[in-house]
């Protein structure tokens, strides 16, 4: 076994299990073929142990979840591979980033971002700090038709969303953007249940989270989850928010979504504690004698196995299949619940904002006053030209 679990270390860091190139007996010759990201991965055989090749685009080491995600992707001898993906490639700015992710992960570094394109069946772009800029830190890869996942938030405007997913669009490439909670089970029972019901009158939801930029927007998603089938059949688009809080950046509040039912409005209330018994829930108010309730428990057994990892293999299932679980609508329709929130802490005392409200609207990034591992806004900008953009802080 010892000797099985070098040979596996060894072939996922070297790339030798490489995404939808047929592994032959010439191990030069396979990692030289190029990678045609637009073709659906197939292996060449059953008991063949091949890797979708992913890449990683970020800003720094501090990035949100690579430390995690790390592990997920190139295990370590006592980890156990828990997902079909090998991360190969890594761009981030700064040279002594680029030799903690080799060192680290056995990630490839690239001079140019482009540099992945043809090598990779998949990226992700996962840096938390770079949310300003996740429109133009994925236009190269969805012009060439390379499936990306964009972390959450997903952007700090409408705008950029649009952008992100017009390019998505024009190109017909897979784009995702999602929280952990969405692909839970829970959300999939709620879903199913609520076909039978007639009608949606409310709910109530909490979300056990931190500060509501990182980690508050996972509530926002795992309401969206279970209420998206429904919000696409125009039973409850959501028309307003508002969010109570006397501090963003720390529990408690609550936020009030207003959705536009088919007999008026109906109005739903996320709750965003500390400690909670679970780490999501929600209960849907419907038609006598009907109610529909979800929870994502705390402790819910294996959580790495059964939470957490499931929307890796999501996202693995994208880059296979070249099909995204969601479109342009969820990922904006997301978005503005996220951002209309955010406006009405930040600009109405926790008031409610409408859509229209966030249209010219931009979030401020995260800054080092408010998290320690924020880039400047040299950084930011910097980054931006990388990807022949510009950024100017709103």
């Amino acid at each position: 076994m010892p000797g099985r679990r070098k040979f596996l270390k060894s072939a996922a860091v070297s790339g030798l299990a490489a995404g939808s190139m047929a592994i032959d007996s010439n191990p030069v010759q396979a990692q030289t073929m190029k990678i045609d990201s637009r073709k659906p991965f197939k292996r060449t055989s059953r008991y063949r142990d091949e890797l979708v090749t992913i890449g990683l685009v970020c800003g720094s080491r501090n990035s949100g979840h690579v430390n995690i995600w790390g592990e997920t992707w190139n295990p370590e001898e006592n980890y156990i591979r828990t997902t079909g993906m090998n991360c190969r490639y890594v761009w981030c700015l700064k040279d002594e980033d680029k030799q903690y992710f080799r060192k680290r992960w056995g990630f490839e570094p690239v001079k140019n971002p482009e540099d992945m394109i043809g090598k990779v069946d998949g990226v992700f772009l996962t840096d938390f700090y770079t949310v300003p800029l996740n429109h133009l830190m994925a236009k190269p890869f969805l012009e060439a038709g390379v499936p990306t996942f964009v972390n959450r938030p997903c952007s700090t405007s409408i705008k950029k969303a649009r952008l992100l997913t017009q390019t998505a669009d024009q190109y017909k490439t897979p784009l995702m953007c999602g929280s952990t909670w969405e692909y839970t089970e829970s959300c999939g029972d709620v879903r199913t249940s609520l076909k039978s019901v007639d009608e949606i009158k409310g709910y109530v939801a909490h979300n056990s989270m931190s500060d509501f930029y990182t980690h508050g927007v996972h509530g926002i998603y795992y309401v969206y989850s279970c209420l998206k089938d429904e919000i696409r059949r125009g039973r409850g688009p959501v028309t307003a928010a508002s969010y109570m809080t006397p501090d963003w950046k720390n529990c408690n509040g609550v936020v009030t979504f207003e959705h536009e039912g088919t007999k008026g409005p109906y109005y739903g209330s996320l709750h965003e504690p500390c400690g909670a018994n679970g780490n999501a829930y929600i209960k849907i108010f419907c038609n006598r004698p009907f109610d529909v309730e979800g929870k994502i428990p705390a402790s819910p057994g294996y959580f790495r196995y059964n939470t957490w990892n499931a929307m890796q293999l999501v996202i693995q299932e994208m880059f296979e299949t070249k099909k995204s679980p969601e479109d342009s609508f969820d990922i904006l329709e997301k978005t503005a619940m996220f951002l209309m929130a955010f406006k009405s802490v930040l600009e109405k005392n926790g008031a409610p904002v409408r859509r229209e409200e966030i249209e010219d609207w931009e979030l401020m990034p995260p800054r080092k006053s408010d998290f320690e591992n924020a880039h400047t806004t040299q950084e930011l900008k910097q980054i931006a030209r990388v990807f022949s953009g510009d950024y100017d802080e709103p």
